[in-house]
């Protein structure tokens, strides 16, 4: 997979410069040296070179802040993987399409690469137990992902004959937990690496990864 240039990235970069990176950089340290619980807002005003007064202008408190970062977060991640309608796709079917086209591989290996480009935060927020609501909104966005992109496509996934409902939960957990997998392991594998084990599972059944 080719590298990609994505606004996600840019996005991010506008947000956190100055005194709120300093804020993020020093909350990130923090969570992974003291954890949540026992961080405070001094603890983060010190590690960051600046004073109090100057937190509270930005977040109410330690909980506002890991909120706000966690919903940038959120919000980054929903922005990459729901680009904009293809209109050749809207306008009219294409038979060339398949099924494992609906979640498509370059979103995700964008995805990919705006997690890795932040790397310190999502592994201090993974390894500190305070992710799952981004997991879960994460699932989400990649169910809304899937389903948009198959009336774009005009397909409609068999689902191995299963309810929707039951289907789309099987196909996006199992891309989500690769992605949380490689987060909690420390990103040892390249995005693309893992964008390539992302195409491989939506090929294999479960039963067909224990042959």
């Amino acid at each position: 997979f080719p590298r990609v240039n994505f606004q996600g990235v840019d996005m991010a970069r506008k947000r956190n410069t100055g005194t709120e990176a300093k804020i993020k950089e020093a909350f990130t340290a923090l969570l992974r040296e003291k954890g949540f619980d026992a961080m405070t807002v001094s603890d983060i005003a010190r590690t960051a070179g600046i004073n109090r007064g100057t937190f509270y202008m930005h977040y109410m408190d330690k909980f506002d802040l890991r909120q706000q970062l966690i919903d940038n977060a959120t919000m980054d991640l929903r922005d990459i993987l729901t680009p904009p309608a293809i209109a050749s796709h809207a306008t009219q079917p294409d038979r060339h399409v398949s099924t494992l086209d609906v979640i498509a591989p370059q979103a995700i290996l964008r995805a990919l690469q705006y997690v890795k480009n932040d790397a310190a935060f999502f592994d201090a927020i993974s390894q500190s137990g305070q992710d799952m609501r981004m997991y879960d909104e994460t699932k989400t966005i990649l169910k809304k992902m899937l389903e948009d992109n198959a009336a774009r496509m005009r397909v409609k996934p068999t689902l191995g004959g299963l309810p929707a409902t039951y289907g789309y939960e099987i196909v996006v957990s199992s891309v989500t937990s690769i992605i949380w997998l490689w987060i909690r392991r420390g990103f040892l594998e390249t995005p693309e690496a893992i964008t390539k084990y992302i195409e491989l599972n939506k090929r294999l059944s479960p039963v067909a990864l224990l042959r």
